[in-house]
């Protein structure tokens, strides 16, 4: 469901956040085509789609708390080293949506 906002989108192996459409397409603005593809995008029931909305392979929870922290790490937060792992719901939590 990518009409289901907030979205995660995992963009050259950084973390963007789109609450609407048009917060989407300005996230994907720098992404070449040849790239595209490349684009896993996570809605908060947990499903891991293309830009197409098919279904491909998900991040496991080390890797979807590799890139929640280096976004929290980024917008100024610490103390992030404990988190080693994250559900879905954790990351959405912990992201603040």
């Amino acid at each position: 469901m990518l009409n289901s906002y907030p979205l995660l989108l995992v963009i050259y192996n950084e973390l963007e956040i789109a609450h609407n459409q048009q917060e989407q397409q300005e996230c994907l603005h720098s992404v070449m085509q040849s790239e595209i593809s490349d684009v896993r995008v996570l809605n908060k029931q947990g499903d891991y789609l293309n830009l197409q909305g098919i279904a491909c392979p998900a991040l496991s929870g080390e890797q979807l708390a590799l890139l929640v922290t280096a976004y929290l790490l980024n917008e100024g937060q610490c103390c992030l080293g404990k988190i080693k792992t994250l559900s879905t719901t954790q990351a959405f939590d912990l992201l603040g949506l």
